[in-house]
């Protein structure tokens, strides 16, 4: 999980769990938290309330990217190998300027785009 500059992660809903080892907080919605952690490390259990144990299959999916994300970063990847080659096939960032950098991440966005909306163009909706 990303963490914030003080080292904290992102998540506002931490620690799940009082003084005395209580639920409290949910650690998906910030809700009242009943007793079902979903941590299996030692430390915060990262209990959830109602709602989300029930909706525990929908969190679980939601760490893997979904059809439409894998076709985007296909094209990025696609995009950002054809930009490679287009500029003499050198691959390690640190023989780019700032500018090379940078048109390197936007072949990467661009790629992404193009390869989100072609995905999207075949969608059932």
């Amino acid at each position: 999980m990303t963490k914030l500059p003080t080292g904290r992660p992102v998540t506002p809903f931490t620690p799940t769990v009082d003084a005395a080892g209580d639920p409290t907080t949910c650690f998906c919605c910030g809700m009242r938290a009943v007793a079902l952690g979903i941590n299996p490390k030692p430390g915060d259990p990262q209990y959830l309330c109602r709602r989300c144990i029930v909706a525990i299959d929908d969190y679980k999916k939601i760490r893997r990217l979904d059809e439409f994300e894998l076709a985007a970063l296909d094209g990025g990847v696609d995009a950002v190998g054809e930009w490679i080659s287009e500029n003499g096939g050198v691959t390690d960032l640190q023989f780019y300027d700032e500018l090379m950098q940078r048109l390197l991440v936007k072949a990467a966005w661009e790629g992404c785009a193009r390869g989100l909306r072609a995905a999207l163009k075949e969608a059932p909706f």
